[in-house]
């Protein structure tokens, strides 16, 4: 059976579902034993009920999948098959330790009688060297529920991109879940199929609004988040957080356009779970009327206002800006963390069919949570969002500190080419590079509010000023970026990182790069290249997720 095909797809999924389902029921007997035991039985129930779930999903539309998806939930699949033959292995041998240890305690006991709860609370009695075995065991298995855990978080983002495909099948799934009680329902399969169908009504101008998209008569009162774009604000009546995202609308742009795709970009972000994609979700947007022009004829153009909510056990928002001027030092997990999370977003943003254009420290708010030191990271800033494939009108501006961000054929107040996917990634190269190096790349006075800012020395030769040749000037600070990953991200967060970084900032490029060993890699614009936003989702999870999930500090 060759690897990518259909029933690759469906054997590795059997398997899957065989063993999990064999691992969890031999777990069950952890239900009476000890409290920590408890704790971990809970997480292995939880994660097998979600996978079960989606696994069953894949397995079904396996045969509409493209080869590259089949050969990549070949891959992913097979992984996760042997993860799972050893967390049932290693089970398997407690379970017998537990039975002889039962029968020389007492022959007369039944041995199916015997759980490891029983095991648990003899340990006091068991020679030093058997309960060393025991107790080594169990650190097997709470790495192996790690271990799981860590493949689902990369499993999470190729099956949403999945979940978006023109695939009847998947409508059937998605709604069989949906049907179930609501103490059954899994959160990111309700998330993909709210996805999906808000993405549908995007096409389908019969559907209405329903109310659930414009709001007004929010008490707002904005309060300014440091080096961000976007705005917070206490609701006076519920005292719920939420974050203002405005939307400044282009003049050249058709007006009714632009009011179709805010909506669209809403209803999508409606559906989104926070902890999952990175991204708020959205409350709904307010209409603004732009005052700044007087239209001739005709009514006046709108600004808008995305209204975010903010997850309860989040707090105290900051830019990323602000927090790599600040200074503060942080474990390395905790930037890698940070780093992975970013990169789960673009993905997100990608496969519902947009292009963010904007992203820097400016647009990815932190918020305090108890989970990490750092917080957690949220991508915002859409203000010059549009559909993937929609009108563009090459606007842009000179301002240096938004270049420094922009891969040099966008550009200047005139950029050269339509803006595309792999140019929201070549920005995410740029921000991975300075959260690998944990510095500002943009400087500030002691009078934040009114100084202007500067580049960080540590850009050495990237020259951010107005050159007489802007795009030649532009490819060699691409160059100088590029140079500066390869000289000092390796001894800060490895050459894994490295690598991702380059890949990132080398997406359009045409011909082959090499990676900081000086060794070559075939990723250029041609393996980028969309189709039905599915390659360029496919390479990007390969080239940048796959990479940057699986390095571990």
């Amino acid at each position: 059976m060759e690897l990518g095909t259909a029933l690759a797809v469906v054997a590795f999924a059997d398997q899957c579902l065989k063993y999990g389902n064999k691992f969890v029921k031999r777990c069950q007997s952890y239900l009476h034993a000890e409290e920590e035991a408890v704790e971990l039985l809970l997480a292995i129930e939880s994660n097998w009920v979600k996978m079960e779930a989606q696994i069953v999903i894949l397995r079904r539309i396996a045969g509409s999948l493209n080869k590259k998806l089949q050969d990549m939930q070949s891959q992913v699949l097979s992984q996760l098959e042997g993860k799972l033959k050893t967390a049932s292995l290693i089970i398997e041998q407690m379970l017998s330790e537990k039975r002889e240890y039962g029968k020389a305690k007492d022959d007369k006991r039944n041995h199916n009688d015997w759980d490891i709860a029983t095991v648990m609370k003899g340990l006091g009695d068991m020679r030093a060297s058997k309960k060393a075995r025991y107790v080594f065991k169990k650190s097997a298995l709470y790495q192996i529920v790690d271990e799981i855990e860590k493949w689902q978080a990369r499993f999470d983002p190729t099956w949403i991109l999945i979940m978006q495909m023109s695939v009847g099948d998947i409508d059937e799934g998605l709604h069989e879940q949906r049907q179930k009680v609501e103490r059954q329902q899994i959160p990111i399969i309700l998330a993909a199929k709210g996805i999906r169908d808000a993405a549908r009504a995007a096409q389908d101008e019969r559907v209405k609004d329903r109310g659930l998209i414009w709001i007004d008569g929010l008490d707002l009162k904005p309060s300014t988040i440091p080096h961000s774009s976007v705005q917070f604000s206490t609701l006076q009546d519920t005292n719920e957080m939420v974050v203002i995202d405005s939307m400044i609308s282009n003049p050249a742009a058709n007006a009714k356009q632009t009011l179709k795709e805010v909506r669209n970009l809403a209803r999508i972000l409606a559906e989104v779970d926070p902890s999952t994609f990175g991204l708020l979700k959205c409350r709904g947007v307010i209409k603004v009327v732009n005052s700044r022009e007087s239209p001739l004829s005709g009514p006046s153009p709108l600004d808008f206002k995305f209204v975010f909510n903010i997850p309860l056990q989040l707090s105290n928002p900051q830019s990323l800006r602000n927090v790599l001027l600040s200074g503060t030092s942080y474990p390395l997990n905790e930037r890698l963390n940070l780093a992975k999370r970013l990169a789960n977003s673009i993905l997100f943003v990608h496969t519902v069919q947009f292009v963010h254009k904007n992203i820097r420290p400016e647009t990815i708010i932190v918020f305090q949570n108890e989970h990490s030191d750092i917080g957690a990271p949220f991508l915002v800033g859409f203000e010059q969002f549009r559909v993937e494939d929609g009108s563009t009108y090459r606007a842009g501006d000179d301002i240096w500190e938004h270049n420094l961000y922009r891969h040099p054929s966008r550009q200047g107040t005139h950029p050269e080419v339509d803006y595309q996917m792999q140019h929201d990634i070549y920005s995410l190269g740029v921000v991975l590079l300075e959260i690998g190096l944990w510095t500002s790349f943009v400087l500030y006075g002691e009078d934040e509010g009114t100084s202007s800012p500067v580049q960080n020395d540590i850009l050495g030769s990237v020259d951010l000023a107005r050159p007489r040749n802007p795009r030649g000037s532009a490819s060699r600070n691409k160059l100088e970026l590029e140079g500066l990953a390869i000289r000092e991200l390796p001894s800060r967060l490895g050459k894994r990182y490295t690598d991702v970084v380059l890949l990132c900032l080398r997406c359009l490029d045409s011909g082959s790069g090499a990676n900081h060993d000086g060794q070559d890699f075939d990723v250029g614009a041609a393996d980028w290249m969309d189709e039905d936003g599915v390659t360029i989702g496919v390479s990007y999870i390969e080239n940048v997720l796959e990479k940057i999930q699986g390095i571990i500090v």
